[in-house]
């Protein structure tokens, strides 16, 4: 004799992360719409549309300059044109995740209309964040590349390591985002406390402030090369060294700056530790996000 199973006692199955990717990347025509939107509405009631994209990082500079540079005397005799590269380096991939992560906090409750009337993976919603903020970063880099050219520095075959920079500063960024984005569909208040960690965050990555001993090869007195300490790190014990690079963008910024300013490929440690960071926060993030976006209707 057959049982029979009430409706009740049926559970409908999780589906499993693996599932949860496929339907994101049948969604890609959303995630492209979504993302053009962003763009457009970014930049709706701006004179200068997408020149802020620009402007924005190069304002951001010249404010760093004046107080670190000048006032604080980061920059030494000469190095004006070096120092403001350095800190433009570390401002675009800052913009570039502080962004993605600010306007994730929201994404979810601020599509509430369409998350009660459409059935599709809400994930779309900070990818299309992720992949907006992207498109900025990359117009970003090329103005980068303009000002090394004219500061004299040119480009070496280390550019080659930029893709995939760029690739797990994405992964971190998109992690980050699935997780407070999840968090900012239940809880109001995330947006405050995101705001909040991403300044420490800030202060805690070096952006206008050098971390390791940058040296360089120059003649001496006697006209024999010799290696010199162009700039001094902030650390100079090991432990406190260690301590601080934990921070993933902090590893970031200075691979980048590895391959477009100093000319030389990344340090292992420093890119296998991030992208390490970055692919197991993407993991979890993703995971995290999925798992819950079925209760998303229920408290938006």
């Amino acid at each position: 004799m057959e049982s029979v199973v009430t409706p009740n006692a049926v559970r409908a199955k999780a589906p499993s992360v693996l599932e949860c990717l496929r339907r994101l990347c049948a969604r890609r025509e959303t995630v492209r719409y979504l993302t053009t939107s962003n763009l457009k509405a970014g930049h709706r009631d701006k004179v200068l549309g997408h020149l802020w994209n620009v402007l924005d990082p190069l304002m951001f500079m010249l404010v760093y300059y004046f107080v670190f540079g000048v006032l604080f005397k980061q920059a030494g005799r000469g190095r004006t044109a070096e120092f403001m590269l350095y800190i433009l380096v570390g401002v675009l991939t800052w913009s570039f995740i502080q962004g993605t992560i600010n306007q994730s906090a929201n994404c979810v409750r601020g599509n509430r209309g369409l998350i009660h009337e459409i059935n599709f993976p809400k994930s779309v919603f900070p990818v299309s964040v992720m992949f907006a903020r992207l498109y900025d970063f990359a117009w970003g880099l090329v103005v980068l590349v303009v000002f090394l050219l004219v500061g004299g520095i040119w480009p070496t075959l280390h550019y080659l390591w930029v893709p995939l920079l760029v690739l797990v500063a994405a992964m971190l960024a998109m992690g980050v985002a699935f997780i407070v984005s999840y968090l900012g569909a239940f809880f109001a208040d995330t947006t405050n406390v995101v705001g909040v960690a991403l300044r420490l965050l800030f202060y805690c990555s070096p952006i206008f402030y050098f971390v390791r001993d940058e040296k360089r090869m120059e003649l001496n007195e006697q006209g024999v090369m010799e290696e010199v300490v162009k700039y001094g790190a902030l650390f100079h014990d090991p432990t406190y060294w260690k301590i601080y690079m934990m921070n993933p963008i902090a590893c970031l910024f200075e691979c980048f700056r590895d391959a477009m300013l100093w000319g030389r490929a990344p340090e292992a440690g420093l890119l296998l530790y991030a992208a390490a960071v970055s692919v197991v926060v993407c993991v979890v993030g993703f995971a995290v996000f999925t798992r819950g976006e079925g209760k998303f209707a229920k408290y938006i």
